[in-house]
């Protein structure tokens, strides 16, 4: 018995140090991780979302403890460039975010842009709308399809845009009038307005060139992990990836036709 008893304890503490030494090709420490109010990509009122099972499944296959942080937006792209952050999900890859972290997809979504009825006449592109005096909301420090971004930013020059913390504040504006149209995902959308208030009350208007759409990404903030570790972290994205696991987690949260549009299928992001 005694026999037994040590080869338990001593199994106990190898599996530890195992998995300690896992861990520790993936981080040297906790990792800081933030998130945002986002649709099923994350769910602020009960910390439930596809991102938080993404997280659950990364923590189980690396050994890291996550530490979760919910902030706006802006914050987020501040606090990764100082390194006071580690991680964050969701983002659209660009160049300048490349500068300063690794960026690993893991969705694919597009962007439609949401117009109340009671403007009156909707504009039936991006053009006319900027030939009227309609303004639009967005989510600060938010990125789009090219093509939104650069409508946005000329519009931005008109005083035009309404920039707000968080998703839920702009869907709020959006049904009071206070904008006349957003940009925005379905999958997020769609929280925040049942379909038959969409319906009753919204045009959706799909603008952006059909080759254009956007891809969600983890960041990995250069400041905290090597280039070694990056590797080490794509390797398991790529995993969850192909093995379903991806596809699992979508399925929770929409019918399987629509979780396999949105899984990611692209190439990988180059260093």
């Amino acid at each position: 018995m005694k026999r037994m008893a040590t080869f338990l304890i001593l199994a106990v503490l190898l599996a530890k140090g195992a998995g300690a030494a896992g861990a520790q090709d993936y981080c040297s420490k906790p990792v800081r991780v933030a998130m945002f109010e986002f649709g099923i990509l994350y769910r602020g009122g009960s910390g439930e979302g596809v991102d938080s099972r993404l997280l659950d499944v990364l923590s189980q296959r690396s050994g890291c403890v996550f530490e979760r942080v919910v902030m706006p937006r802006a914050r987020i792209w501040a606090e990764l460039q100082a390194g006071s952050l580690d991680m964050a999900t969701a983002a659209i890859p660009t160049p300048e975010r490349k500068a300063f972290a690794y960026l690993m997809p893991y969705l694919t979504t597009r962007n439609i842009v949401l117009v109340r009825k009671s403007v009156g006449a909707v504009p039936e592109s991006m053009a006319a709308f900027e030939g009227s005096n309609l303004r639009v909301g967005m989510v600060r420090g938010f990125k789009h399809e090219p093509a939104y971004d650069t409508w946005l930013g000329r519009l931005a020059t008109q005083g035009r845009v309404t920039e707000v913390a968080d998703v839920a504040e702009l869907f709020k504006y959006l049904e009071r009038g206070m904008v006349d149209a957003v940009v925005s995902q379905p999958i997020v959308f769609r929280e925040y307005l049942d379909a038959e208030r969409i319906q009753r009350e919204m045009v959706q208007r799909d603008w952006a060139p059909p080759e254009q759409f956007s891809v969600g990404s983890l960041v990995f903030s250069r400041k905290s992990f090597t280039a070694e570790q990056a590797a080490r972290w794509e390797a398991l994205v790529v995993g969850i990836l192909k093995d379903q696991t991806m596809l699992k987690i979508m399925q929770d949260f929409m019918p399987l036709d629509q979780a396999r549009g949105i899984v990611y299928r692209g190439p990988r992001m180059p260093d």
